[in-house]
């Protein structure tokens, strides 16, 4: 048999079968549908493959419920839809950062232009220089605006630099002046706090801070000093200055004069020294006086009080002293807030 041959075969066997195919496909099986009816014929009772009697398929339908678990539904809730409000939400917040982005450019770009006239003004400026002297711009061969070099700049910052170096060494030495100072007037203070009884002192105000009661103890010193000077210390030179040629000569009207002037000068820097003596205490009205004779307005008796004669005192014994050697009247008659003169 050749190859052809059995090709031609082939080809035979192929339309066969495939013929058979198509007849055996072509055969349908006849389709029933199901059907409910109320009532069955007698054929229909002996073949009832496709009929089923309604009351059957209620019984199934009721069988088959009773089966089935009981389901309670939930009432719908109600959606509601916020979409809207989220969309109009994020609106606001792109255009919000929409404006914050704007506004931060805008600043951004205003500084730039600052920063741009500062620099066109000192490349302008012939008189802007660095702290070496170098304009902190050159020009190149076209005519362009350059920066300095790094190293020029570096060298304006090293001078700058030890300038403020200076300048701190400087200031330093200042704080350790006033440092001396302050230790000078402290120690000051506390010297004449120690040797003054400040609050004793006419003027004195516990509202004020201490420098100014400490400088009212200073004119007060040399307001009485000078009062002391002019009424006493004064007179007793001219006494001796007069007679010194001749000392024992001295007529007796000179000689009362003499020693009632150094017994009123000794008294009255007895009475002073009540002031600032911690031993010793103050009188009455003796702040009074002695801020009177700073004001240089003299004694004002008014404020001693009279000798007592009846019972014994250190004023009492001071003038019998005084009686026998002839000095009843003194220019300064007083002694622990009491006048000598008063009989």
């Amino acid at each position: 048999m050749t190859n052809k041959m059995i090709m031609r075969y082939k080809i035979y066997i192929s339309f066969l079968l495939l013929l058979f195919s198509t007849v055996i496909f072509s055969q349908h099986a006849e389709t029933r549908s199901i059907r409910i009816v109320d009532t069955l014929t007698t054929q229909e009772k002996t073949n009832r493959n496709p009929v089923i009697l309604k009351s059957e398929l209620d019984s199934l339908v009721q069988q088959w419920n009773a089966n089935q678990p009981i389901q309670l539904k939930e009432p719908e809730k109600e959606i509601v839809d916020n979409t809207n409000q989220y969309i109009l939400i994020g609106l606001s917040v792109v255009i919000g950062l929409f404006v914050f982005v704007i506004y931060i450019f805008s600043r951004y770009q205003k500084k730039i232009n600052r920063t741009i006239a500062g620099l066109n003004e000192k490349v302008n400026q012939p008189e802007a220089i660095s702290a070496n002297g170098l304009h902190p711009f050159t020009k190149d061969k076209k005519g362009k605006v350059i920066p300095q070099s790094l190293e020029s700049r570096i060298n304006d910052l090293n001078a700058e630099l030890n300038k403020l170096s200076k300048e701190n060494e400087g200031l330093n030495r200042v704080i350790k002046e006033y440092n001396g100072i302050q230790h000078e007037y402290d120690s000051l203070k506390h010297g004449i706090l120690k040797a003054y009884k400040v609050k004793n002192y006419p003027g004195y105000d516990k509202t004020k801070d201490e420098a100014k009661a400490m400088q009212g103890v200073l004119e007060t010193e040399n307001l009485v000093a000078a009062y002391a000077y002019e009424k006493f210390l004064k007179p007793i030179l001219a006494i001796t200055d007069a007679n010194k040629n001749n000392p024992a000569r001295i007529n007796e009207a000179d000689n009362e004069k003499l020693l009632d002037l150094l017994v009123s000068l000794s008294l009255l820097y007895i009475e002073y020294l009540y002031l600032r003596v911690n031993d010793l205490s103050i009188g009455g009205k003796m702040v009074e006086r002695m801020q009177g004779l700073s004001k240089g307005k003299g004694l004002d008796t008014s404020l001693l009080k009279k000798l007592n004669t009846e019972f014994g005192s250190r004023a009492l014994v001071l003038k019998m002293a005084l009686e026998k050697v002839e000095l009843n009247r003194l220019s300064y008659p007083v002694f622990d807030e009491t006048n000598l003169n008063n009989q």
